[in-house]
């Protein structure tokens, strides 16, 4: 019997180096992380299997998604991995499981992850989670075991940087580099503003595809992408504002509007907790799905010092084309990522479980998007239907209108004695620039409603509510525009009783007409599909603040050209000789005077005003066009 038990230690360690370690490694190889084998490693690359991470960033206590996969159709049966410190090698954080494995290895028995059986695998995920003390950048190694006597070791994945610090293996004049001779890798640590920092994921264009607004390293947005026929692993990281639960997320759509698009939406609860689950747009309003989390693994996300981080999953499986389910119905097919699509990304409050309207328009590519391809991608749709809306709306109200109402209120005096085509000069013009007005208005307004699909609400940028008012304020202009050429149909004639209301109901609708409409061009230049600069409201303004000191300098003209000839009216100059008589004196009417309106100072004012007005309207439609 004794001998007996000092064989069973010798017999199991024995059967152990003979068949494997089915139930794991040893903790005896958490310092080497080498195989009892009895066999060498493998000195070809491990291209059959590699480490991913959902984000190329942690932070300190943070936590991440770290996956082994297997590639190219092969399998494995034993792996050790663990988090090294880049600088000093040494074993960092803890792990925890998601799809399989045990932890060990460390005081702590976590800091190092194993499989637990010998059944061959394509995939298996963990959780891995930085010190709180973290400073330095870390990537994750392994040894991976095909077959008994088949192994790798040293398989790792891409380096993982702090998130307050940017690593660069290459001379960079985007980051301040701060180098040590003793090392080739330079550091820089440039503490991240007070409301959080996005920066570059390093991966973009190598072994991620990415959408990306950025200047240098500091970045609006980033949205990356992993590629693998069984799967995608999505990374979606950007700022935003306030508070509270908040929602982000990407669609994938035929076209660059909403309507009918897949979406994958992160929700961070009020307590920072982040859920991923699936969506579609049914028009322009996101309606739930009953299979929203299926597909889904792998989920981290975090909201914190303004930046939303979110990663996770999505494996691929390709509708069946004879088993769709219908749009409005509360299920949906698999999202088919095989497919050219373009990318949405947008953003905005949440209420509960439902996703309330974005407050700016969603970004849109451009072009479709290849998730295959490791393009990096800047750029986003234009709306030129929109944009040619806005350049008709400038040049309907900032110029017809601008220099057709002056005609109409200052210059009916001026070329008093001539006419066109039989009709008084300030006339014609008038009646020609309004008509323009009424035309270019009218097909604006038809080329927005087939933009935007009929009447539909439009985001406004956080801290405008007031912009998006611009829909209902262009319908308003549109109709009063319509309303005055029809009331000008039953103008009563000039000595007509109701001539006075007429001409007051007349400059009423028009000049509430032409405020409106150059409020409404204020409002339509700060929406995100015009594209126009942040300052083109403020040459607007400038328009605004020039036309009424415009009207003020004309009417001042006026009042003072009216009392330097105020004798004039009425008067007759007696004579001595031939006309008619009484009492001995002969009478003759003076010869009539010209307007004291109708001077060269006015028409000089009057070109002036052209020419300003038609600054105003070539430099806004060079903004809107242009950017």
């Amino acid at each position: 019997m004794m001998l007996l038990r000092c064989l069973v230690p010798f017999l199991t360690l024995l059967i152990g180096q003979i068949s494997g370690y089915g139930s794991g490694a040893p903790s005896f190889t958490c310092s080497t992380k080498m195989p009892s084998h009895g066999a060498p490693a493998q000195t070809s690359p491990a291209t059959d299997y590699q480490i991913t991470t959902s984000s190329s960033t942690y932070t300190p206590g943070g936590s991440i998604t770290v996956t082994i996969t297997a590639l190219n159709g092969k399998v494995f049966v034993g792996y050790l991995m663990v988090a090294k410190d880049e600088g000093t090698g040494a074993d960092l954080g803890s792990f925890s499981i998601i799809s399989g494995g045990k932890v060990m290895c460390g005081t702590t028995r976590d800091q190092g992850v194993t499989h637990t059986n010998k059944a061959s695998k394509t995939t298996e995920s963990f959780t891995w989670t930085a010190p709180s003390n973290a400073n330095g950048n870390i990537k994750f190694e392994a040894t991976i075991v095909q077959s008994y006597s088949k192994y790798w070791l040293n398989v790792h994945s891409d380096v993982v940087t702090l998130a307050s610090a940017v690593v660069t293996t290459k001379p960079t004049t985007t980051v301040p580099d701060t180098t040590k001779a003793a090392t080739t890798t330079s550091v820089a640590t440039d503490k991240p503003p007070a409301t959080g920092a996005v920066t570059m994921d390093h991966r973009c264009g190598d072994t991620r595809g990415c959408f990306v607004n950025c200047e240098g390293n500091d970045c609006q947005y980033v949205v990356s992408w992993h590629y693998r026929p069984e799967y995608v692993d999505f990374s979606i990281t950007r700022k935003v504002t306030g508070g509270g639960s908040k929602w982000l997320a990407i669609g994938f759509s035929s076209d660059p509007k909403m309507g009918d698009d897949d979406v994958l939406h992160c929700l961070s609860d009020s307590a920072g907790h982040v859920t991923v689950a699936r969506s579609y747009n049914q028009g322009t309003s996101n309606q739930p799905i009953a299979n929203s989390q299926e597909g889904i693994s792998s989920v981290i996300g975090s909201y914190n010092d303004g930046v939303f981080r979110c990663s996770f999953r999505y494996s691929q499986v390709r509708p069946d084309p004879d088993n769709r389910v219908k749009r409005q119905g509360t299920s949906r097919p698999m999202i088919d990522l095989h497919q050219h699509r373009h990318l949405m990304l947008g953003d905005g409050p949440a209420f509960g479980d439902i996703l309330a309207m974005h407050k700016e328009n969603p970004l849109v590519t451009a072009e479709m998007v290849n998730l295959q391809s490791t393009d990096i991608i800047g750029d986003v749709a234009r709306y030129p239907l929109v944009k040619v809306h806005g350049c008709l709306m400038i040049l309907a109200w900032i110029f017809c209108t601008g220099v057709g109402l002056v005609f109409a209120r200052f210059y009916k005096p001026v070329w008093s004695n001539r006419t066109i085509l039989g009709l008084k000069v300030w006339f014609q013009f008038h009646r020609g620039l309004m008509v323009t007005t009424l035309v270019l208005t009218l097909v604006g307004f038809i080329i927005i409603f087939v933009e935007a699909n009929g009447y539909s609400k439009i985001s406004a940028p956080i801290g405008k509510g007031y912009v998006a008012s611009h829909p209902i304020l262009g319908i308003i202009v549109t109709v009063l525009t319509v309303t005055n050429p029809i009331m000008a149909l039953f103008r009563p004639g000039p000595k007509d009783k109701n001539r006075p209301i007429f001409n007051w109901a007349h400059w009423a609708v028009g000049m509430a007409a032409h405020i409106l409409g150059v409020i409404t061009i204020c409002f339509g230049v700060e929406l995100q599909k015009v594209g126009a600069p942040k300052y083109t409201v403020y040459v607007v303004i400038g328009y605004i603040v020039y036309h009424v000191l415009m009207e003020i300098t004309l009417k001042i003209y006026d009042l003072f050209a009216e009392r330097q000839n105020s004798a004039r009216i009425e008067h007759m100059e007696m004579k001595n000789g031939n006309g008619a008589t009484q009492n001995g004196n002969s009478f003759r009417p003076e010869e009539p005077k010209r307007d004291p309106k109708d001077s060269i100072i006015k028409k000089l004012l009057l070109a002036f005003h052209v020419a300003i007005a038609f600054a105003f309207t070539l430099t806004l439609l060079l903004l809107v066009t242009q950017y």
